[in-house]
């Protein structure tokens, strides 16, 4: 990547993220939910039988100090739990909860339009290559950042 397409790449990837985060915030808010939680939700939604809050954290992207913050928040909010046949804190399986799971599901409606709002405007073929890239990309800053 030349300089002169250093600055817009991150530009649009910043703007992007922004964006999605201001939509999710906005959807969330009835739910008392940030953008920051539906993540978690997510990948407790596709587990089958949970995930430890170690296992929530590398699922996510994010450090265990993060996962923490925000299962104690969903937690309080009652939208996950630990499994009921949780042994130990932090070794227990975390689990949505009926209603977690009713705003899991709406998370995916919500997704699925944004989606094919986006899709919309591209072909399926572009949206491949795409994601193939931005995954290239991603690879190649991650073995930056570990000194590869």
């Amino acid at each position: 990547m030349d300089t002169e397409r250093f600055t817009p790449f991150v530009l649009y990837i910043e703007r992007i993220s922004k964006n999605i985060k201001r939509i999710a915030d906005e959807k969330m808010e009835p739910y008392g939910l940030r953008s920051s939680h539906i993540i978690c939700i997510m990948q407790l939604g596709k587990s089958e039988g949970g995930l430890s809050p170690v296992a929530l954290s590398e699922a996510c992207g994010v450090d265990k100090a993060f996962i923490s913050r925000m299962t104690s928040e969903l937690m309080e909010k009652q939208y996950i739990k630990r499994s009921d046949d949780a042994v130990g804190k932090y070794k227990a399986k975390l689990v949505l909860t009926e209603e977690g799971q009713k705003i899991n599901e709406i998370i995916k409606g919500i997704v699925q339009d944004c989606l094919e709002h986006v899709d919309a405007r591209l072909s399926m073929k572009k949206l491949e290559m795409f994601y193939e890239v931005l995954a290239g990309i991603d690879s190649g800053i991650a073995s930056l950042v570990k000194g590869e």
